[in-house]
């Protein structure tokens, strides 16, 4: 049987539910599914936001925390990291985890973010850019609550252009990581949505457009492993 896509009104209610039911098993996951390399790439978010001691960073679609957790030890015990999901369970497994800093868990939706205009000097965004309803509406409230010249990165699934290697990667993608989460997670629907997600998501220069079309300025993106995976980089002005 195929996979079809959530549409725009069913999709907001299936990704929470669907993030819920993977909360227990999604580090480890992706572990599995990246090798490890996730970890690097999650270091180079935070060397990229620019945060520095005594700043207030936003980690928006924090799932299990593991942004959040490096930016508190970028800002320091002086500065403040908010960690927002609208997957309760994934905020669960973030609060069980060892706490470095000051970070404050915040069950919300980054399409409404509860947070007044010009809040934070940084705002990242983990694989969560892929699934909201609206990717021009979720940079608007990003850059709404930047402060002027504070920076977002988002971090997310790419689309290689080198056919080889474009090739084997949808293999990959669409047959390996399907059976991953059926073994590890007990649910092979919502690792079959994480490739299906990826279709009509913009990626590298998409996004990037998208980004400069929101008001951002100096928009940058960088591929990484060859295309499949790519972090994004504005400054509001």
């Amino acid at each position: 049987m195929s996979f079809t896509l959530p549409d725009v009104e069913t999709k907001h209610g299936y990704v929470q539910t669907m993030f819920d039911g993977i909360a227990p098993r999604y580090d480890l996951l992706n572990d599995v599914m990246t090798g490890g390399l996730h970890r690097l790439w999650k270091d180079l978010v935070i060397r990229l936001s620019g945060a520095k001691p005594g700043d207030r960073v936003l980690d928006a679609c924090t799932g299990t925390g593991d942004i959040a957790m490096r930016l508190a030890k970028a800002v320091g015990p002086e500065g403040q990291v908010t960690g927002l999901d609208f997957s309760a369970r994934m905020l669960d497994v973030a609060k069980q985890r060892p706490q470095h800093g000051q970070i404050e868990w915040i069950e919300g939706d980054l399409m409404a973010l509860p947070f007044a205009d010009g809040s934070f000097t940084a705002v990242t965004v983990g694989y969560g850019l892929r699934n909201v309803t609206s990717i021009p509406g979720a940079l608007q409230e990003i850059k709404r609550v930047l402060k002027p010249g504070g920076r977002m990165v988002s971090l997310d699934l790419g689309k290689p252009t080198v056919p080889v290697w474009r090739e084997a990667f949808y293999a990959y993608f669409h047959h390996v990581v399907p059976v991953l989460g059926s073994w590890i997670a007990g649910t092979k629907d919502a690792y079959t949505y994480l490739p299906e997600s990826l279709t009509d998501f913009p990626a590298q220069e998409g996004l990037k457009r998208l980004m400069a079309e929101a008001g951002f300025a100096d928009v940058t993106c960088r591929s990484l492993v060859g295309g499949a995976a790519a972090v994004h980089v504005g400054t509001k002005p």
